[in-house]
């Protein structure tokens, strides 16, 4: 649900009598700044505790005014399993395949999974995962983060390797975490060089997919509903009386 934050402005100008028009429009104002700072304290939240759905949730939360004086703050559909949770063994492919490929054998979409992103934005499972992919690629010689670069000094550029290492197979999955793992460095337009660590999988509407991309499910995070209860003692604490006391 949307964090609907809504003041009676007029109610409470009617007790300033000849400066009531003056009032309302100060508690209006006030209103539109509750807003903002509401909609930067669900930001806090969800860039404190999030980590590898805390870009997801970020862009899709907004705020508005949807009529004067009545602000909303909330989250696109595709974050709202972040805020309200899932239940165990939620279906993930239903969302997986929304924009998918119609194949011979119905929908498939490949999913990639990202093992070279900052600890902070990932799981402790994809931790975990990322660290015995380390271990490995040292023995191999490769490196984890180094950018690689020619016998001239200049940096390579493109798919430079493609291993396969001994791993746990996730839930139901019949592919180990750590098959088919794909390095890449690429050049942005200012001459930055990224590199990436991946593995792709296929999600399918057919029975191959059958009992597997099942979540385990998760409580929700509920930031819009904290963020309400703070707002409403920083209305009543602070910005109301702060009003009364500026027009008495």
């Amino acid at each position: 649900m949307p964090l609907e934050i809504k003041i009676d402005a007029a109610g409470i100008a009617e007790q300033f009598k000849e400066f009531a028009r003056e009032v309302e429009e100060d508690v209006k104002k006030s209103v539109a700044n509750l807003a903002a700072i509401t909609h930067a304290k669900v930001v806090e939240l969800a860039s404190t505790e999030l980590k590898s759905s805390r870009e997801d949730y970020l862009s899709n939360l907004g705020f508005e005014e949807v009529v004067e004086g009545v602000w909303v703050v909330g989250l696109n559909e595709d974050a709202l399993w972040i805020e309200e949770g899932l239940e165990p063994n939620f279906d993930m492919k239903p969302g997986l395949l929304k924009n998918g490929k119609t194949g011979k054998n119905g929908k498939y979409q490949i999913i990639p999974f990202e093992h070279s992103k900052a600890p902070s934005q990932m799981t402790p499972r994809a931790q975990s995962i990322v660290s015995e992919l380390r271990s490995n690629l040292k023995k191999q010689g490769i490196a984890f983060k180094k950018i690689e670069k020619n016998a001239d000094g200049s940096p390579r550029i493109g798919k430079l390797h493609s291993v396969n290492f001994d791993s746990a197979k996730p839930g139901k999955g019949n592919t180990p975490s750590l098959k088919g793992v794909s390095i890449y460095q690429s050049m942005s337009k200012n001459g930055n060089i990224r590199r990436d660590i991946m593995t792709f999988r296929t999600v399918t509407s057919g029975p191959g997919s059958e009992g597997k991309w099942l979540h385990p499910g998760k409580e929700g995070e509920q930031f819009l509903d904290k963020a309400f209860t703070w707002a409403e003692k920083i209305w009543t604490d602070t910005i109301l009386p702060e009003i009364m006391n500026k027009w008495k």
